[in-house]
C-alpha cells in the first residue's frame, strides 16, 4: 500500500491530503493563519483516522508554487524536516499542473491563473483528461492582467479539440482577487467556463504518487519554491 501526503500551503485554501494507491481518501482544510500551527496535527489526524502513522507513509508531496511566500515556506520546511527525520522521499508538484488536474472534470482545456508580479499573472494552458496528470500546450508565462484572458484565449484555439472544437475553454485563477479580475475581462461564456478556487491538496497529493512512481526524487535539502515573483521587501541597492 502506497500512503501519499500531499500538502498545499501555497494558496489561500490551504491544505493536506491523504492518498491511498493514487486515490485521495481525504482531505484536512487549513484555514487562513492556520498554515503553519495546523499543518502537523492535519496531517496526524488524516493518518489516525485510518490507523496509520508516519511510519506507513511512503513519501511527501508538496505544492513548489507559485504562491505564498510564507505559505511555501512554511509548507515545504516542514515536509523536508519530516522527510529529513524519517527517511521519505520528497517530490514537489507545480502549483499550475495541480490546480488544471484538480479542475480536470470542469473542462478539458483548462487555463491556470497565477499571481505575478505587480500588474502581471502567470498564465499556463493545460489539456486535461480523468486518471491521468494534465498535459501543458501552452506556458506559464508572465502576461499582461489587461491581456491574460486574450491571450490564453488564443493559446487555446492553436489546440482545439477537433472532437469538440466549441467547447468552452475552462480559465482557474487561484484567488478571489484574480477571479474578480477574470470575471471582469471574461466576455463571451460561450467562449469562456471560470472555475473557482479549490483546496489542492488532494491535488498533489494523486500528482506526488504518479511522479513517486516515475521515480521522480527531490533532495530535501536543496528542495527549493517556486515564488513566480520577487518579495516586496527587498535589500537596499548598495
Amino acid at each position: 500500500m502506497r500512503s501519499i501526503l500531499g500538502i498545499d500551503t501555497a494558496s489561500p485554501h490551504g491544505s493536506v491530503s491523504l492518498a491511498i494507491d493514487g486515490s485521495a481518501v481525504a482531505q484536512e482544510a487549513l484555514l487562513p493563519g492556520e498554515h503553519s500551527g495546523g499543518l502537523s496535527d492535519a496531517a496526524r489526524k488524516l493518518l489516525s483516522d485510518r490507523d496509520l502513522s508516519f511510519a506507513d507513509v511512503t513519501a511527501l508531496a508538496v505544492s513548489r508554487g507559485p504562491g505564498s511566500f510564507t505559505g511555501l515556506r512554511i509548507g515545504l520546511a516542514w515536509a523536508k524536516g519530516v522527510a529529513l527525520g524519517r527517511g521519505l522521499p520528497l517530490v514537489l508538484v507545480s502549483a499550475h499542473e495541480a490546480a488544471a488536474y484538480a479542475h480536470r472534470g470542469g473542462a478539458s482545456r483548462v487555463a491556470t491563473v497565477l499571481p505575478g508580479e505587480r500588474g502581471s499573472v502567470v498564465a499556463a494552458l493545460w489539456r486535461t483528461r480523468n486518471g491521468a496528470r494534465p498535459e501543458p500546450l501552452w506556458g506559464p508565462l508572465p502576461v499582461e492582467e489587461d491581456d491574460a484572458v486574450d491571450l490564453v484565449l488564443e493559446a487555446a484555439r492553436g489546440f482545439e479539440r477537433a472532437e469538440n472544437p466549441t467547447e468552452p475553454l475552462g480559465i482557474a485563477p487561484s484567488t478571489a482577487k484574480l477571479t474578480a479580475l477574470i470575471e471582469d475581462l471574461a466576455g463571451d461564456p460561450a467562449l469562456i467556463r471560470i472555475l473557482a478556487p479549490v483546496p489542492l491538496g488532494s491535488a498533489v497529493a494523486e500528482i506526488g504518487d504518479l511522479l513517486f512512481l516515475d521515480g521522480e526524487r527531490e533532495d530535501p535539502i536543496t528542495a527549493a519554491p517556486e515564488y513566480g515573483r520577487a518579495p516586496n521587501a527587498r535589500k537596499p541597492a548598495a
